[in-house]
């Protein structure tokens, strides 16, 4: 196991005691979906043309799901609603033309509702299945005041309806209550979707898109002082929210990486600030346990076809697995895969490095959770600021590809097994959080009747990955 740039762990004695003094997160952990892995990784780029068209062909084996964003595609693992998907979402167009009446309040969510079961049956064919279900509706934020420019549209559209009945309120009263009836129809819109989504499909993790967000996009203006911080502001703004965290299966956060962060230090901090308010979300208001927590990256850079960095795969997936997440998804568009050269990118970028770090951080997560937590939960760090990571130690583990003696099996694998030195290092740096219905340390205790939590992972293989590079 490896940390930042570190070539191998050092032991320190005080803090191999303060690790077993630490004390786990207050609620356990939903039970992993899906896979039972501690950590997945999702492929949501619609790649199912590069073979017909450009004669370029991928290997998905080693994500432990593959789902295409496109329409088409039904019956998935990872199911992705975008507004016209589901049901009758209220928004404006760019041209400024209301659509399913523009705003939630001058919508009729009974017809919207009377839709939804439509489009769930369309998408998701089976009420039995697992999967992830995100919500993609990004016309309008819930929260008044975060819908700037250039959603002020949504804004004056519920004043002028306010108007429309009081045309002799001051601009102050109009504002208020046209707030007030955004936030309640707003509110009322999603929860009521969420619960009927629920109702026909409840093994899909069901969530929205984007939430939380923490708006911490000030790295452009300020490079050198940037902290990545969420402003205290956003956080309370989520906290409002807590109706939608309550109702919501899992939460669905962004990390998308602008091109200006491309291999700098600011990009971590972007990435760990937002991870951690969604991880601090997910504890707070669900009673028996926190929500899964499954980032959205991608494999380039916004407005930018450059494949990400081998530095910045660390600072997206890497830095996700360590604080907890329950996985990522990496979410990409047509543009990605438009020619036969972007095919080509992205089919050598998932065979070369993307590949190797998604099998190096899998399965060094799932290594932590079966020696530190019996397979009953996942390993998080125990200092969330620390630059130490889920990674498999070069000198003990060494990456195999398929081949004519080997052509079974997923395109990449790891033999090795852990050394004293690196378990003291998990144990010193990484503690558990348990799955719901396990308890203690290494989660050896049941919590309670009540648990829901599966048995222990089978002891893994000798299994991983050699690191090629410096994974600094």
């Amino acid at each position: 196991m490896r940390g930042g740039c570190a070539a191998a762990a050092v032991a320190v004695p005080w803090l191999a005691l303060l690790a077993l003094a630490r004390q786990p997160p207050e609620k356990p952990s939903a039970a992993p979906h899906l896979t039972r892995r501690p950590f997945l990784v999702a492929w949501n780029v619609p790649t199912q043309d590069c073979k017909p068209r450009f004669q370029v062909s991928f290997d998905f084996s080693i994500f432990d799901l593959d789902a295409s964003p496109n329409e088409g595609f039904v019956g998935q693992n990872l199911t992705i609603f975008y507004k016209e998907r589901l049901g009758l979402y209220p928004y404006y167009t760019p041209q400024g033309v209301a659509v399913n009446g523009g705003v939630p309040q001058n919508s009729s969510l009974s017809e919207h509702l009377a839709r939804l079961q439509e489009g769930i049956e369309k998408y998701i064919r089976s009420s039995t299945k697992e999967g992830l279900a995100v919500i993609d509706w990004e016309e309008w934020r819930p929260v008044w005041a975060r819908n700037w420019k250039p959603k002020d549209i949504y804004r004056e559209a519920s004043q002028g309806l306010v108007i429309q009945r009081h045309p002799t309120w001051p601009p102050e009263k109009v504002n208020k209550q046209a707030a007030f009836e955004f936030e309640s129809a707003a509110q009322e819109f999603m929860v009521k979707t969420l619960r009927k989504a629920k109702s026909f499909r409840p093994k899909q993790l069901w969530g929205f898109y984007l939430f939380p967000d923490c708006y911490n996009h000030d790295y452009s203006k300020n490079k050198e002082s940037y902290t990545g911080q969420c402003p205290d502001v956003e956080k309370s703004r989520n906290d409002q929210l807590k109706w939608l965290w309550k109702e919501s299966m899992a939460l669905y956060p962004s990390i998308y990486l602008d091109a200006l962060l491309d291999s700098t230090p600011n990009s971590r901090k972007f990435v760990r600030a937002r991870v951690m308010e969604a991880m601090r979300i997910s504890q707070k208001h669900h009673d028996d346990y926190s929500l899964p927590v499954f980032v959205y990256t991608r494999p380039t850079y916004i407005r930018k076809l450059n494949v990400l960095s081998q530095a910045d795969l660390i600072s997206t997936i890497g830095e996700s697995a360590a604080l907890g997440a329950a996985g990522a998804i990496l979410w990409g568009d047509a543009v990605d895969t438009r020619n036969r050269e972007l095919c080509q990118l992205m089919k050598n970028y998932l065979e070369g490095d993307l590949g190797r770090y998604v099998v190096n951080v899998t399965t060094a997560a799932e290594l932590c959770s079966t020696t530190l937590c019996q397979g009953r939960g996942r390993c998080l760090r125990q200092d969330s600021h620390a630059d130490v990571f889920l990674h498999l130690n070069s000198t003990n583990f060494q990456l195999r590809r398929r081949d004519a003696d080997h052509s079974e099996g997923p395109l990449f694998w790891a033999e090795g097994q852990l050394s004293s030195a690196d378990i003291l290092f998990l144990r010193t740096h990484f503690h558990c959080h348990c799955y719901q219905g396990w308890q203690g340390s290494g989660c050896q205790t049941r919590a309670g009747p009540r648990s829901h939590a599966p048995g222990p992972l089978a002891p893994l293989g000798l299994g991983v990955l050699l690191l090629l590079a410096s994974w600094c």
